[in-house]
């Protein structure tokens, strides 16, 4: 065979290596298995097969899902080199952009101490299994289920300290008892393998857990969000004694957690424009139990309803209206009473 005809095969076999890598990646980012995604979006891109522009756009958003954005952003400006025009890789970047904006303002690294000499000894490990990791406190029982470097988890307690604190003075409630709170890293394992839903990333069943997707330590501001977001439901929990619409609780939670990013904004207003806002009834569900393509939607509309209330009456009312559902008022008089509005005077709530 010609050295020609050698280097065709050879050119074919590595370009059916590399789609095979792609076809896996796509796999994987669809189960939410972000990390692994990244390996398979690598390993066909190392084979140097297939220098297209879509592929460094894909990798961008898997890098995106696990919070690495100055990566997720190099990988766009590569495909906007190859592509200056692609769509695309120019609506990601302005999203990743703003997402890494948001969460950036929610911590500043410079503020947090450094762990104490001693804080790595005062570790309580798990003797089946060392890469559990348990810290507690007189606020907290921490257990981390993946292991991490001593400066992460002593961030991570600094956090829960900064959560309990300023949501505590925000919604007027502190835990009379130590919360459990866990954390695993999925590290990219297929859904059926996780304690959590592919669509959640946080729970509050009396005790809070979080997941994560990361190759290596959890970013902290992404941690931080959701612990916020799970903070929220145990206060409104212990606040309303479990009475509590789904779209009040989910509202506070998701407005409190983290700043509503732009995109999400811009989404919003295309429904109030094509009267696609979700009704009352909807919004009244738990929203794990919606679609995919309405649960989105549903976040981020209960998320304006609170803004506009917190914006116009502030979080003392806010309060007020939690103890008005704590009584077994329903959720219509309490709305009247605490805020002098009706259910249909309320900004992006469609009754109908």
């Amino acid at each position: 065979m010609s050295p020609f005809l050698i280097g065709a095969v050879h050119l074919r076999h590595t370009n059916s290596l590399a789609l095979s890598h792609f076809r896996q990646a796509t796999l994987c980012y669809g189960q939410a298995c972000y990390v692994e995604a990244i390996q398979h979006y690598l390993a066909g891109l190392k084979l140097g097969a297939a220098q297209r522009h879509y592929i460094y756009a894909d990798l961008a958003k898997a890098y995106e899902m696990v919070g690495e954005w100055d990566t997720a952003l190099a990988c766009l400006d590569i495909a906007l080199r190859l592509c200056p025009d692609s769509a695309t890789a120019l609506r990601r970047k302005a999203r990743i952009l703003n997402e890494k904006a948001c969460y950036d303002s929610l911590i500043c690294l410079d503020d947090l101490r450094q762990p104490p000499p001693e804080f790595s000894k005062r570790f309580n490990f798990d003797t089946t299994n060392r890469s559990q990791q348990r810290v507690n406190s007189e606020i907290f029982r921490l257990t981390c289920h993946s292991a991490m470097s001593p400066e992460t988890l002593w961030n991570i307690c600094q956090l829960i300290h900064r959560t309990y604190t300023e949501l505590g003075e925000v919604l007027g409630y502190y835990p009379t008892c130590p919360v459990s709170i866990s954390i695993r890293n999925t590290k990219g394992t297929i859904v059926s393998q996780r304690s959590l839903p592919q669509w959640a990333s946080g729970r509050y069943d009396g005790s809070i857990h979080l997941e994560y997707c990361a190759a290596g330590d959890p970013v902290l501001s992404i941690l931080y969000a959701l612990l916020r977001h799970e903070w929220v439901h145990l206060l409104v929990y212990h606040l309303t004694n479990g009475y509590c619409p789904v779209w009040i609780n989910e509202g506070l939670a998701q407005s409190i957690a983290r700043p509503m990013f732009q995109f999400e904004r811009f989404n919003l207003q295309q429904a109030v424009q094509a009267e696609q806002l979700l009704p009352l009834d909807v919004l009244s569900k738990p929203f794990s139990q919606l679609p995919t393509k309405y649960r989105k939607l549903a976040y981020i509309q209960s998320a304006a309803i609170i803004e506009y209330l917190v914006q116009q009456f502030g979080y003392s009312k806010i309060r007020d209206l939690l103890r008005q559902l704590r009584s077994g008022i329903s959720v219509e008089p309490a709305i009247k009473q605490t805020f002098g509005v009706t259910l249909k005077d309320l900004p992006f709530l469609s009754i109908s």
